[in-house]
């Protein structure tokens, strides 16, 4: 169900921005209560010793599982570019054949990296320097999900295409359908019930693959059989040059920054991995991170509305509108994210308690690790809101640089002076992180202000 192109460019911007957002925070709330889900029954799983080291195993995994997703991501924000501006630019036409085009580079590279990530799995994880429980389970866990690599691309490609046309709704039913079986299958396949073994984390990644399998599936028909005008048609498959160029000029730069920012949380991780806590550092930050990741639901989806709005706006040529929807999205989501804060800060205790009941260690720390970060939290409010706008001009090369800034310029060293050389342990890593997210706000406005945003990607 597309939203009416009159109201994206001409409507109350309030509005518009929660037509767009509402259904992407519904699908970010599934995919959250699926990862929660995941935590959630592996902290149940066998003893309590195994429990924390799936926990960790799997927080382990997804810094270096996002490494590889990075490219996927880059080339979703390559469609959040292109289908925007040509759609409010009323170039329909071109904004299916652009689909096309990414679908099949997405699916390509996915391959390639999906090999690579296979092989390579067992001396990432070894960099790590983890007890051999958790590298174990890492190791088990991030092969599998590579395995299904091809499939989270082709629903990258599915989201972009149809949210930035202006269609939040299909992909939330969508994204709807895999995370419920999902949600389904973890208990059965983690724990072992009916038939099924227990398999922990490997079926915890196995309910993963075979729901994404479905889900891909559900959006490869939709995307042929056509959304309003937008329809891929088995020609526009086939790669051109003019196509490839302009994927790889805007997704490139964009890729580079979630590598960057991928890396950072690797390099992150060893911190934590360092400290004389880790398994236990690793669990809360792994329960803690699932629980941050409710606070920025909100902001998901009002940076996609923002980018969706500020996308066809600039295809049309109305900069103003673009620069209003960003002020008008930035207050929406540091507003809101300071009241969410406050929410956590009260609960954190409770919340960590429902993951991991029979671990007061990892209950102290993650309490600790919630109360400790949520001061940072309305601040990459900001820093989203910028990105976003960033993402709807396809100008992302300023993306990359702040994500590099973020991550290498203020997260890695400060966690690291803080929680190894002053020898403030996970306080100081977690002390870090937040000032991180406070000092990348201050960035992000700095490039906001610079104006370089006003630009077009497309003819």
């Amino acid at each position: 169900m597309k939203v009416p192109e009159k109201d994206i460019l001409e409507g109350n911007i309030v509005k518009v921005i929660f037509a767009l957002g509402w259904p992407v925070m519904i699908s970010t709330l599934l995919q959250v209560g699926y990862n929660m889900a995941d935590t959630f029954w592996l902290g149940r799983w066998s003893s309590a010793s195994n429990s924390v080291s799936a926990v960790a195993a799997m927080q382990l995994s997804w810094p270096i599982i996002f490494i590889m997703i990075s490219v996927g991501a880059g080339f979703s924000v390559a469609g959040i570019s292109l289908i925007s501006q040509y759609t409010g630019a009323n170039k329909i036409y071109k904004a299916s054949e652009s689909a096309g085009q990414l679908l099949s580079t997405a699916v390509i590279m996915a391959i390639i990296l999906s090999l690579l990530g296979i092989f390579l799995a067992p001396l990432l994880v070894s960099i790590m320097g983890v007890e051999k429980t958790v590298a174990t389970y890492t190791i088990d866990y991030m092969r599998i999900i590579f395995l299904g690599l091809p499939l989270g691309f082709i629903s990258f490609i599915f989201m972009a295409v149809l949210r930035s046309y202006g269609d939040p709704v299909t992909p939330m039913i969508v994204d709807g359908i895999g995370v419920g079986l999902n949600i389904i299958l973890d208990p059965i396949l983690i724990n072992g019930y009916f038939i099924f073994p227990s398999l922990g984390v490997v079926g915890a990644a196995l309910a993963t693959v075979i729901t994404r399998s479905i889900a891909s599936g559900i959006g490869i028909y939709i995307l042929f059989r056509g959304v309003g005008e937008l329809k891929i048609k088995l020609g526009y498959l086939k790669i051109k040059l003019s196509y490839l160029k302009k994927i790889f000029r805007i997704g490139l730069p964009a890729s580079g920054g979630q590598i960057s920012a991928a890396l950072g949380f690797f390099i992150l991780l060893w911190i934590i991995a360092s400290l004389p806590n880790s398994t236990v550092a690793l669990a809360a930050y792994g329960i803690g991170d699932r629980i941050i990741n409710l606070a920025f639901i909100i902001v998901d989806g009002i940076g996609m509305g923002m980018a969706t709005v500020v996308g066809h706006s600039i295809g049309a040529n109305k900069f103003e509108r673009a620069q209003k929807t960003f002020s008008i999205g930035l207050k929406m989501s540091f507003t809101l994210l300071i009241l969410e804060t406050l929410a956590i800060i009260i609960l954190r205790s409770q919340i960590v308690a429902f993951f991991i009941p029979e671990s007061p260690e990892v209950i102290e720390e993650g309490s600790l690790f919630l109360l400790i970060f949520s001061m940072g939290i309305p601040f990459f409010g900001v820093f989203a809101s910028v990105q976003g706008l960033y993402r709807g001009a396809g100008r992302t090369v300023p993306i990359m640089i702040m994500d590099i800034i973020r991550l290498w310029g203020f997260r890695v060293v400060f966690s690291f002076i803080l929680g190894i050389l002053l020898g403030l342990g996970s306080l100081g890593v977690w002390i870090g992180m937040s000032v991180s997210n406070i000092a990348a706000a201050l960035v992000a406005l700095m490039f906001y202000l610079s104006g370089s945003w006003r630009y077009r990607v497309i003819e």
